[in-house]
């Protein structure tokens, strides 16, 4: 089971991760170089492709890879010192915003979350973007963070594969019963319950109002400036079934045999379409739809705790884990 979902998730989606970052940095260089409406149109594509493709792959944070993680996307982007650098970069000072530069900066001044800063300041009017990038400081800035950007997401990978740290075989041989804390599958069960209730508290509950007296914030929504925060959701869903579905299912009937009739995968499966169907179902932006489409949003906060009720208390039950992450953690 481990090594399926290795070989057929893990893997995969960090080496798609390292395409489109690679692509985003060309296409970052191309725009840098000649700033016009189609060049960002275009970037800003592949920015979209680059961040859905980074949220197939935040769910697996295992020991170690904290700081790169969080050096690939930290929200929100720390904008007054992206700006302060940029305002203080002379022509000098240019030659020294590169890769290693931002290798230096904290986790909030680089990565995708500031490269959106960048280039989504004004959905309704690129030639703001455009006429920004007339300061060589600021395309300097863009493309040394694309850089770095695609060295990280080298790094990730590298710690997976048997060229680097081989975390692969790690994970595949780390095959202790559920109950010991620091096995793989108690790892990998409590990494998608905790990605469950992040999605579910922070990206949807918080900008819903939850932690605000019912008050909406539609500006809390994890991708305000590019209005992706849908798709973003629906990614981080997706890597959550397509990892159950890898063995995870599997495993839970194998545990499950000689109990109640009813499969538990397949209650969890139909939860895992029940939630994409809901988030399919709103055909605007989420900040939006927050408060344009209420109802329909709701129906994506119930459908969410009925599946993070799934995952937290019924497979991890079958599983016989210990949950270390309780939504406490995120207040």
């Amino acid at each position: 089971m481990l090594g399926s979902v290795v070989d057929t998730v893990i893997l995969p989606v960090h080496l798609a991760l390292t395409a489109d970052a690679t692509a985003l940095d060309q296409l970052a260089r191309q725009f840098a170089a000649e700033p016009a409406p189609e060049t960002l149109a275009t970037l800003r594509s592949q920015w979209l492709a680059t961040e859905l493709a980074w949220k197939r792959v935040e769910l697996y944070e295992f020991p170690g890879m904290l700081l790169i993680h969080n050096a690939i996307e930290r929200r929100p982007a720390r904008i007054s010192f992206i700006e302060g650098a940029i305002a203080e970069a002379d022509d000098e000072a240019i030659q020294q915003i590169n890769a290693d530069f931002v290798e230096s900066l904290g986790s909030t001044s680089k990565g995708l979350a500031a490269i959106e800063y960048l280039i989504f300041p004004s959905e309704s009017n690129p030639l703001v973007v455009v006429d920004s990038f007339g300061d060589p400081a600021r395309g300097a800035y863009l493309t040394a963070l694309t850089s770095n950007l695609v060295r990280k997401t080298e790094e990730l990978r590298g710690l997976w594969l048997p060229s680097g740290e081989n975390y692969a075989l790690v994970f595949r041989e780390n095959n202790s019963e559920g109950a010991d804390l620091h096995g793989s599958i108690s790892l990998l069960a409590n990494e998608m319950i905790e990605m469950q209730e992040i999605v579910l508290r922070t990206k949807l509950g918080m900008p819903m109002g939850q932690t605000t007296d019912g008050v909406p914030q539609p500006r809390d929504v994890e991708s305000y400036l590019s209005s992706a925060s849908r798709k973003m959701m629906i990614a981080n869903v997706e890597s959550l079934r397509d990892t159950f579905e890898a063995g995870i299912d599997d495993y839970v009937d194998y545990l499950q045999r000689g109990g109640s009739e009813e499969r538990l995968s397949d209650a969890i499966r139909a939860q895992f379409g029940a939630v994409l169907s809901t988030l399919n179902a709103i055909d605007q932006p989420l900040q939006t739809a927050i408060t344009a489409l209420p109802e329909e949003v709701n129906a994506v906060y119930e459908a969410m705790l009925d599946l993070l009720v799934l995952l937290k208390t019924d497979m991890a039950g079958v599983l016989g884990i210990t949950v270390t992450f309780s939504d406490s953690d995120g207040d």
